[in-house]
């Protein structure tokens, strides 16, 4: 379970060749942003999200175009029609946008690869992450210089504590895709293939807290575990996600100040 009595500082070692500075600055007149990103694997799409006090530009990136749109009052809020600047001011975001975009698409897939492996290792108790060759093929490995490796450090609240699964067959957490924060527990029984949905943990929109809920007619002996201890080790899975996705967030959004410009790459001490 991720404590929140404590904050722990993680660095993680990164790949980030090549971080030319932008020509285009970010216009002195708009408050510094909110900045983060999103890399979907199976549309090879970048999503990059840039909050500017209560504006909130979405853009979607490919190898071949680049598309945004604004909201009002944050990325939840409905869409904006043309911008709240003035042309002078406008053109200028705009320049540097295209500019901070392209540099995120071109290399969030290999550095979004590479945080979620940090956080594994976060997640595992390390507190420090460095990268190894034995995640690369060999001759990709060789073309990297050690200026090429760059560190973060984010601190966060708490830790994660990881769970052991004591009971038959195999468990593991799935996420609600369109109820952000839900999970359900999914089993499956020794030599079963099909999984067997044991009970949910659900976000209250009331309290913000979450909550577990059995499915009834489980067999809990076949299980191999009560349904109160099964429903705190769903709890204690669910905490350690969300810890892990704040780990993500945190790493994500240091690399894109740097991207961004709002802050100077460190070299790794580890090359």
């Amino acid at each position: 379970m991720a404590s929140e009595q404590d904050a722990v500082t993680l660095e993680a070692e990164l790949l980030l060749p090549e971080v030319p500075e932008l020509t285009s600055a970010y216009p002195a007149s708009l408050p510094t942003p909110t900045l983060h990103a999103r890399w979907l694997e199976e549309e090879e799409v970048t999503l990059t999200f840039i909050e500017i006090g209560d504006i909130a530009m979405h853009v979607e990136s490919t190898d071949d175009d680049v598309e945004w749109h604004l909201h009002v009052g944050g990325h939840d809020g409905p869409p904006l029609d043309g911008t709240p600047w003035d042309e002078k001011t406008t053109e200028e975001l705009l320049n540097w946008m295209s500019e901070f975009v392209a540099k995120v698409h071109a290399c969030i897939e290999m550095v979004d690869e590479d945080i979620y492996d940090a956080v594994d290792l976060f997640e595992a108790g390390a507190t420090t992450a460095q990268l190894s060759a034995a995640s690369f093929e060999p001759e990709d490995w060789e073309r990297f210089t050690p200026a090429d490796f760059k560190v973060f450090r984010v601190t966060v609240p708490g830790h994660a504590e990881p769970q052991i699964w004591t009971g038959s067959g195999d468990a593991w957490h799935m996420h609600d895709e369109d109820r952000n924060g839900d999970a359900e527990l999914l089993w499956t029984p020794p030599n079963v293939e099909e999984p067997i949905h044991l009970g949910a943990v659900i976000i209250s929109p009331e309290t913000g807290l979450p909550a577990t809920f059995a499915n009834p007619g489980i067999n809990w002996d076949d299980v191999g575990m009560s349904e109160d201890d099964a429903m705190d080790w769903l709890l204690r899975e669910h905490r350690n996600c969300v810890w892990a996705s704040t780990v993500h967030d945190a790493l994500t959004e240091e690399v894109l100040k740097v991207l961004a410009g709002f802050a100077p790459a460190v070299p790794s001490p580890h090359r």
